[in-house]
């Protein structure tokens, strides 16, 4: 109400800027902007809004800064009278230039006056009369139903921003973000301006009781040393696996760091709290030639090291403080800057370990991810351990895909200042493919597997796989090491992957409450314009379209779905685009029964899931795999080929040597069509002939614990055990 007042004074006083509008949007809401009224009172132009509201009464907020109200003396304190519904708030930007003068007045008394009883009065008087015209305002303001063209132009007008308001208040820990409603969805189409994927979310309210893990007694510090950490620095897997493992343990009770490259492609915006903690040396080195004879010259980078959040996980991030003489880790996204990659990484390594000796930090767990960061391990143990400067740490590397290994000459690796050829042996981190080779080169995986106390890698399977031959010429190394490496299965992060919470969907939905997985699947239809039947299967597969993947048997899906009666949505791209752009644009264009989308959407692979009956991955081969199980966190069935983390997370329902409990898919093991064919033909007729078996088994895979809390445990017996071994 004081605000209210302060608005007053100020259009009383001067025309009102042009201001900036806010309107609220739930899920049928559309908005438009209608027309300019006169604020009589007030004597200044107010833009106002139309809305066709669905769920809730939507006022304009025209919002900007007004002054702050004159104190009041505590001891004068008076009831004010009740505020009428849904007031209008009015406040306006000034500057000190444009702000009328004090008046001494019952409102504004003298400097140090304080209020008078007869103030008092005046004041409340006042403010009734100004929410009375506030609330002939209201009155002025016209509710219309509005078209999609129009809503599209206040969208994209400029000065207006559409927020996203939450449908109701707190829910609990039981109950759905988006109750399904039929009525209640703005359904789409594929002709509309803007597709339906690209609509705002719903806005998360307050969660009353949410699932908190339970806390150790014992907590344990825990460094994560990685090139990407998700979602700003994420291009693969990797990302999720380091932000999904490090919100598990802060969560329960441990203090967990991860240091992290600041590229510059990260926006310090998107870094809760960011904060230049300091300057520090970090050693380098560079080869030289002069005259035909080369040398290693040392010398030191200044490194800015800066901490903060990203998605509620503490980040240590450095770089170097000055690009002047340095491109490392510059460029417009994750690995894609001018400088050399190697020489990049070799120096973080470095940087991360003499960050930890300038900062007194001395970790029970340095946990290093993948090749680029496997110098850490090599330099602990011979550097900082060795002389004396970190003495706590037992080190850990996790890896992720074995394709990746990281080849390095010996003297690339002054990078981290240190000479690389103590480490060029075959014990340590010779290649040994490179044997007799001029020059021989080192491989970082290796030395990393051989200097870290514990190697794990994403799966059980993919690591026994990488014992019988699968890791290429490093399964030799890790037969040698077998008695220190495992494989730990993934999580899901099911803070972005929940159909109860899901702000994506259009209905939500949980385990004997599955009503709003059938609009779903009615949403994503009509949106992308397929037939709308809930009677036929809906397969969907949402996959970078690469080799790896599986690419000639997702070809052949697309057509054995459709001639066994079901649809299929492909989303995804990568080197294979080409032909199925092909498909998309020729031999499916406008198909009923297929969509081939060949781009990524983060909101629209939550809508595909969400729509799903089944979700095919026919992986040629599998580190571990997020697909399968977000699939089945959304009571959608996988079918899979038998590889890597697939094996390990789905059995097939018609598999007699598997547990009735455990049985939640359809699995194949050639890589030939045929193979594929009898695991996707017999889910097709199970879904169209076996309903109530095919309901009863969407809601069994959504109770699957692919939890990151499950994982994080396993990864905590694995750090205790480290701790206590010599």
């Amino acid at each position: 109400l004081a605000a209210g007042a302060a608005s007053a004074r100020v259009a009383a006083s001067r025309p009102a800027p042009a201001p900036t509008i806010f309107l609220r949007r739930g899920d049928a809401l559309v908005v438009a902007a209608k027309k300019k009224k006169k604020a009589k009172s007030a004597e200044s132009a107010v833009e106002t809004a139309v809305a066709d509201v669905v769920d809730e009464p939507v006022a304009a907020e025209v919002a900007e800064e007004s002054p702050p109200p004159p104190p009041v003396a505590a001891e004068e304190e008076a009831p004010l009278p009740a505020a009428p519904a849904a007031p209008v708030a009015l406040e306006t930007e000034e500057s000190e230039a444009t702000k009328p003068p004090k008046t001494s007045s019952s409102l504004y008394p003298p400097e140090g006056g304080g209020i008078t009883a007869d103030g008092l009065d005046d004041l409340q008087a006042q403010l009734a009369a100004l929410m009375s015209e506030n609330n002939a305002l209201l009155n002025k303001i016209d509710v219309v139903s509005a078209d999609k063209a129009d809503a599209e132009a206040v969208i994209a007008s400029p000065g207006i921003t559409i927020l996203t308001a939450p449908k109701r208040g707190p829910i609990g820990p039981d109950d759905l973000l988006t109750p399904p409603d039929v009525t209640s969805v703005e359904w789409p189409s594929p002709n509309d301006a803007t597709p339906f994927y690209k609509r705002p979310p719903v806005r998360m309210p307050e969660l009353i009781d949410p699932h908190v893990p339970p806390r150790t007694e014992q907590p344990l510090h825990v460094v994560h040393v990685t090139a990407e950490m998700a979602p700003l620095a994420k291009v693969g897997g990797l990302g999720d696996v380091v932000t999904g493992l490090a919100r598990a343990h802060s969560l329960a009770g441990h203090n967990v760091e991860v240091v992290l490259p600041f590229y510059s492609s990260l926006a310090p915006s998107d870094i809760e709290n960011l904060t230049h903690v300091m300057d520090f040396g970090v050693p380098k080195g560079r080869e030289k030639e002069w005259d035909g004879v080369k040398t290693m010259e040392n010398f030191t980078v200044q490194t800015a090291m800066y901490t903060g959040k990203i998605d509620g996980c503490d980040v240590i991030l450095l770089k170097p403080a000055s690009t002047e003489n340095s491109n490392i880790f510059v460029g417009n996204k994750i690995y894609g800057g001018s400088y050399n990659e190697l020489e990049a990484y070799l120096y973080f390594c470095r940087a991360s370990l003499e960050m930890l000796r300038a900062t007194g930090r001395d970790p029970n767990v340095i946990h290093v991810h993948e090749w680029q960061c496997s110098a850490v391990a090599m330099l602990y143990w011979d550097v900082y351990h060795a002389e004396g400067m970190l003495h706590n740490a037992k080190v850990m590397l996790t890896i992720h895909n074995m394709d990746n290994t990281g080849e390095c000459r010996q003297e690339e690796f002054i990078a981290t200042g240190v000479q690389g050829e103590s480490f060029n042996t075959l014990e340590k981190a010779m290649d040994e493919r490179t044997i007799g080779h001029n020059p021989e080169r080192m491989c970082l995986l290796k030395g990393a597997i051989v200097y870290s106390n514990f190697v794990t890698t994403v799966s059980p399977t993919y690591a026994a796989d990488a014992l019988r031959g699968g890791g290429g010429f490093l399964a030799k190394t890790l037969m040698a090491s077998r008695g220190k490496f495992m494989g730990v299965l993934n999580g899901v992060d099911e803070k972005l992957w929940d159909a109860r919470l899901d702000p994506y969907l259009p209905a939500s939905f949980a385990p004997g409450r599955m009503e709003g997985k059938a609009i779903c699947k009615r949403y994503l239809q009509e949106g992308l314009g397929l037939e709308v039947s809930d009677e036929k299967p809906l397969v969907v597969c949402v996959s970078r379209l690469v080799p790896q993947k599986g690419i000639h048997l997702i070809d052949h899906a697309i057509k054995r779905t459709k001639a066994q009666g079901g649809q299929f949505v492909l989303l995804g791209s990568g080197h294979s685009d080409p032909p199925f752009q092909a498909m998309a644009e020729n031999e499916f264009k406008d198909d009923p029964d297929v969509r081939l989308l060949i781009f990524y959407s983060d909101p629209l692979s939550h809508l595909m899931y969400a729509a799903a009956d089944m979700v095919l991955v026919p992986s040629m081969f599998e580190p571990c795999g997020l697909t399968q199980m977000i699939a089945m966190e959304y009571g959608a069935l996988p079918v899979v080929r038998k590889t890597g983390g697939l094996a390990d997370t789905v059995f097939d329902v018609d598999d007699g040597s598997i547990p009735e409990e455990r049985k939640n898919g359809f699995v194949f093991e050639g890589g030939d069509e045929r193979s594929l064919d009898d695991a996707l033909d017999r889910g097709i007729e199970y879904c169209q002939e076996r309903k109530e078996w095919w309901a009863s088994m969407q809601e069994k895979v959504m109770k699957s614990d692919n939890s990151w809390e499950r994982a994080g445990a396993e990864y905590e017996r694995l750090y205790r055990a480290m701790q206590s071994a010599m």
